[in-house]
């Protein structure tokens, strides 16, 4: 994302693959030429659309993978080979995973299996396999993206839709829901072994391991900030809507892109379900029960900054609903953010 804010805020949660399908659509070749190679004012580039999100979860896994080993290894004494076992299955599921959908969405030849290991052998094998993922992705996107150039000055809007579709929904977005699943998982995995407290502290040193791009949004006006907390929601996928009022931002996510997909998906049901937080307090906003993955939101986005900044970035409204819908506020007042959602903030009471 780049630039001051000039977009419109009703236009903020539209995505650049969704405004050039349109413009495909309209027959209007050139104006489509020039957003897929200059962007639309908030993506860069169409081949650079995703890359900042697909990055951003790998950086986010690449933190979280050690903090699975220091809490293994925080079980006792009885408990903590299988604690290490657990985990190292777990990375090792995941692992197998993400590299056999890389192979299928890049056509690449199956390597040789490699047998289950360690944890610490797990954790630093899909370091790897994240590090080359990322590196290949960004340059098939911008293959595709070449050739929807080709396309679209070619005159052939049909295939250029086509190439835009294969580049999103082909490529991204089964990679992107494999990175969050897992993201779910491990929490799940937090939860039903240690409990809320150990997942609370989790999500704490997941923060902090992201600190540095806390601290650039910090440094950033309400109006930028809010930009680019739309920007990031809608690369999950999710629809988003803003709008603005004297006091604050407000977005609307129809559908969260990552949580409220998930839920909507089935996560929570079935064999391999993920769990839910069920004891109030900081990690469910106050509420009886949340699904575990949305827990990382009121800790990132509120216990964490108000602890390192002394205020919320994200203070949400009806959060995790049933429906996958998900409101937040980005107030423009640094002191903005309403007392009583501060409290839900806190740990719980114990009157």
């Amino acid at each position: 994302m780049v630039g001051a804010v000039t977009v419109p805020v009703q236009e903020w949660g539209r995505r650049l693959s969704d405004t050039l399908r349109a413009v495909l659509e309209s027959g209007d070749l050139a104006t489509a030429r020039r957003l897929a190679l200059e962007g639309d004012g908030q993506a860069r580039s169409l081949a650079k659309e995703y890359a900042l999100m697909y990055r951003g979860l790998g950086i986010t896994i690449r933190v979280l993978l050690p903090l699975l080993r220091e809490t293994a290894a925080r079980a006792d004494a009885s408990r903590g080979a299988a604690a290490a076992s657990e985990a190292a299955t777990l990375v090792h599921r995941f692992r197998s995973d993400i590299a056999g959908l890389m192979r299928r969405v890049w056509g690449d030849p199956a390597p040789p299996s490699e047998p289950p290991g360690t944890l610490d052998e797990e954790i630093a094998r899909t370091a790897r396999v994240l590090e080359a993922g990322e590196a290949r992705f960004e340059r098939e996107q911008a293959r595709l993206a070449d050739e929807i150039v080709q396309a679209i000055e070619a005159g052939d809007a049909a295939r250029a839709r086509t190439l835009v579709d294969v580049k999103e929904q082909g490529q991204y977005v089964p990679l992107h829901d494999r990175l969050i699943r897992f993201m779910a998982e491990s929490f799940g995995w937090v939860l039903q072994r240690f409990g809320p407290g150990e997942l609370l502290r989790f999500h704490m040193a997941t923060a902090e391991g992201q600190r540095p791009g806390f601290e650039k949004w910090e440094q950033m006006s309400a109006a930028e900030f809010a930009r680019a907390s739309v920007f990031l929601l809608k690369q999950h996928m999710g629809q988003v809507t803003v709008r603005e009022d004297g006091e604050k931002f407000t977005i609307e996510q129809a559908l969260c892109g990552s949580g409220g997909r998930l839920r909507l998906a089935g996560a929570y049901a079935g064999p391999d379900a993920l769990p839910f937080v069920e004891e109030r307090g900081p990690l469910t906003l106050g509420q009886a029960q949340f699904p575990v993955y949305c827990s990382h939101c009121p800790i990132w986005n509120g216990v964490a900054p108000v602890k390192w900044f002394g205020r919320p970035h994200w203070v949400f409204d009806e959060p995790a609903r049933p429906d996958g819908g998900c409101t937040l506020h980005v107030y423009k007042r640094r002191d903005g953010a309403p007392a009583a959602y501060l409290a839900r903030l806190g740990p719980p009471s114990r009157a």
